[in-house]
């Protein structure tokens, strides 16, 4: 699915934990708890929409038309683009004393020892989720301080416009539309209701990029000779991409119908008005985001050049495949049906 699983979105941000799990030796315990952490972070991701969000950030510096749409040049929208990038980590470490006491008291904790307790496992998985929990409030925060309410809302209307193309959906993209209160309380209860489907699609998450990085570095560590192993690096790479591709299929198709879902879901919590500035945007929206998209389209074709075309999308009957355009039948009947929040925030 390219909305969770695009290889570049996902490698943009996941490591947090698979990095240090490519460069040890690690026993069951350790990846049981790097993949807790893991699945965590995935989750508040999805929910959040934090690579979406930071891949735009990336994309803008590619896109003239979308630079000039903000008012900055190429060089300030890759200072931009950096700064969002920063490790929040030493930045919390100085402005936050609770991160810093949660850190320390981490530090202490002795997990992977061979007389280690479950208990004192438990402890530092939850110390650890905490502190990546607050990492990634951070970087939301960070992202609001770095661009003005005025870029903001010019990136989330890309997200929104750009949907069915990458196939980001998550609540808070719809922000731009003046949410009533109600309504998201009803998009928190969508996230509620598809929550089994959701974690179900974590797992394949973490279990597919977790067997991607161990692949790739048992293979690497199998050479002796550092720039051999530097040379070859790249090979090994494709190469298990490639051997993995059946996987990835796997959970690009889950992702797919999750994603199917929600877009259905939240589209019934917006109002007529709503529903008319979002069809606007996917419909017709304007020149610098034509542009973007188009740059967009190439380089993903390139990707999947690359890593192989995902596996077709196979709809069921009351659905559509992702990418495409809405269907005119679900536009007719989405328009002849009274949504929550209609009568209070139509025209």
């Amino acid at each position: 699915m390219k909305t969770f699983q695009l290889i570049l979105t996902v490698m943009l941000l996941f490591g947090l934990t698979t990095a240090m799990f490519a460069q040890n030796d690690v026993d069951a315990v350790r990846r049981q708890v790097l993949n807790d952490v893991e699945k965590r972070f995935q989750r508040f991701d999805l929910l959040n929409g934090i690579n979406a969000r930071l891949l735009v950030a990336q994309g803008i510096t590619a896109s003239e038309a979308f630079c000039e749409e903000l008012g900055l040049s190429q060089d300030e929208a890759i200072e931009l683009s950096q700064r969002v990038m920063t490790d929040t980590h030493p930045i919390l470490m100085n402005e936050n004393p609770v991160y810093k006491s949660l850190h320390e008291e981490r530090t202490k904790l002795m997990p992977f020892h061979p007389d280690a307790t479950e208990e004192t496992v438990e402890k530092y998985t939850a110390l650890w989720m905490q502190m990546n929990e607050m990492e990634q409030n951070k970087m939301i925060e960070h992202l609001h301080e770095t661009y003005s309410p005025d870029q903001m809302k010019k990136i989330n209307e890309f997200l929104i416009a750009n949907m069915y193309e990458t196939e980001h959906v998550f609540p808070g993209m719809f922000e731009i539309f003046d949410l009533s209160d109600e309504q998201k309380k009803q998009l928190d209860e969508i996230t509620k209701e598809l929550e089994p489907e959701l974690e179900k699609h974590i797992d394949e998450i973490v279990e597919y990029y977790s067997k991607q990085q161990e692949t790739i570095q048992e293979k690497l560590k199998a050479i002796a000779d550092p720039e051999e192993r530097n040379r070859l690096r790249n090979d090994f790479i494709q190469k298990t991409l490639a051997d993995l591709k059946p996987e990835r299929d796997k959970m690009m198709l889950s992702g797919k119908k999750l994603t199917n879902n929600l877009k259905v879901k939240m589209f019934d919590v917006l109002s007529d008005e709503q529903w008319k500035r979002m069809l606007k945007l996917i419909d017709d929206p304007p020149e610098y985001i034509k542009k973007t998209i188009t740059q967009q389209r190439k380089n993903r074709e390139e990707l999947e050049r690359i890593n192989g075309k995902p596996e077709a999308w196979a709809p069921g009957p009351n659905s559509w495949k992702p990418g495409d355009p809405i269907p005119e039948g679900y536009r007719q009947q989405r328009s002849k049906r009274r949504f929550p929040g209609t009568d209070n925030q139509s025209e």
